[in-house]
């Protein structure tokens, strides 16, 4: 059984709903958007109206006002599983402050958070954007470490903060946190838009 599927059978063994939320996704590459206050995996593009499908409720589902600075995209992958975590068809749903979503694959482990409607570029907002989703990710981490008594099956964890390409990259701000990040929880932090699979 290959790592994927351990993981797969692990997490369902501890929880309940799984797989009502579970997706398999076996393009290469493929972006996941925040849509309503739910992430989802985006089916297709069509640039000329501006509109992207999603699955909803098991139907394709096209929606307007398309925004490619809104998405987390995974770049050479190749079977991958999308957990959406909060939100209405999460699977942790409304409550807690938890992170959107994770993903894991063969190699991989990693949760990610959505920051990407942030609009104010003064220092202190920054900051404080910053540490709600890193709030959100270490509530997650927790979470998932208790339910699987951090097992992850041998997989290397990661943490995602998806934030506007307007934001300072690799600052002292974010390298402070990231360090903070990785004494407190065991993972490294990324502040990225992007995952690309090994």
């Amino acid at each position: 059984m290959s790592k994927f599927e351990e993981m797969k059978d692990h997490l369902s063994n501890n929880f309940d709903n799984l797989n009502d939320v579970l997706e398999v996704e076996l393009r290469e590459s493929f972006s996941i958007i925040d849509h309503k206050g739910q992430s989802f995996i985006v089916l297709a593009i069509n640039i000329k109206d501006n509109t992207f499908t999603i699955r909803v409720n098991g139907k394709d589902t096209v929606a307007s006002d398309f925004d490619d600075t809104k998405l987390f995209n995974i770049i050479n992958a190749k079977t991958v599983a999308f957990i959406p975590i909060d939100g209405k068809k999460g699977l942790l749903g409304f409550g807690d402050s938890y992170c959107d979503f994770v993903i894991f694959d063969d190699n991989d482990f990693f949760f990610v958070e959505f920051k990407l409607n942030a609009t104010i570029l003064e220092e202190r907002a920054i900051r404080k954007n910053r540490k709600k989703a890193i709030n959100q990710l270490k509530n997650t981490i927790a979470l998932f470490d208790r339910k699987l008594n951090r097992n992850y099956n041998d997989l290397r964890l990661e943490a995602y903060v998806c934030t506007p390409e307007t934001y300072p990259r690799g600052d002292k701000g974010w390298t402070d946190l990231a360090i903070a990040f990785y004494d407190e929880v065991e993972v490294p932090l990324f502040e990225h838009n992007e995952k690309i699979c090994i």
